[in-house]
């Protein structure tokens, strides 16, 4: 009991200390959150008997090295994306989206398709532009497969004027294609950028 309440304190407070500062809050052994959870600590202390006092140089050895952890991973899943990005240029055939992708009307291509890595995953990328409205855009494709089997998820967001429609169109078996449409359009702009898009596939167990 004892044993599992210090790996709470511990975890509970390396989280606080891990967590960004604001101006004028430096220190974060001084956090009032971190106070107030070794002040409940202590309190569970009591009801459980006596244990040894948590030191803060423990509680910040602690935050460290769930950090370089941390850091370990992220550092093992760039290099696991970067190994996929090899293979995926080093594959024979054509580049193209699924043969299902909507047509993006109006659409003056500012690059040709090409597999870079974008945020978590190795994507199929194609960027260019559109005189029509972010959600006009968005209805189209809709429209386009709307007598498809196909899963459709959008997500349309306003901010400051500037307009963002984000629509994903997948299919319903295995294995799953998927393509996303991505127009945004700042506050006074006469012009719509889009991002079309299309996760590759990871290599298997067998091919890694």
């Amino acid at each position: 009991m004892k044993s599992r309440l210090r790996s709470f304190i511990f975890i509970l407070a390396a989280c606080i200390l891990l967590t960004p500062r604001t101006q004028g809050q430096d220190d974060p052994l001084k956090d009032p959150d971190l106070q107030e959870a070794l002040k409940q600590a202590r309190e569970l202390e009591k009801q459980s008997g006596p244990a040894k006092p948590v030191k803060m140089s423990d509680l910040k050895k602690q935050a460290d090295e769930i950090q370089a952890e941390q850091k370990k991973e992220e550092q093992k899943e760039k290099a696991a994306l970067q190994k996929q990005l090899e293979k995926q240029l080093a594959a024979p055939g054509p580049v193209t989206f699924p043969d299902w992708t909507p047509a993006t009307p109006q659409f003056k291509a500012t690059s040709s398709p090409g597999k870079k890595i974008v945020d978590d995953e190795v994507a199929l990328i194609q960027t260019g532009t559109s005189p029509l409205p972010p959600r006009e855009l968005l209805a189209a494709w809709e429209a386009a497969v709307a007598d498809k089997p196909l899963n459709h998820f959008y997500n349309d967001g306003t901010s400051n004027g500037s307009v963002t429609t984000r629509l994903d169109i997948s299919t319903l078996t295995d294995p799953v294609q998927k393509v996303r449409l991505e127009a945004r359009r700042a506050a006074g702009e006469k012009i719509t950028h889009v991002n079309i898009s299309a996760p590759l596939p990871k290599p298997s167990a067998e091919d890694e």
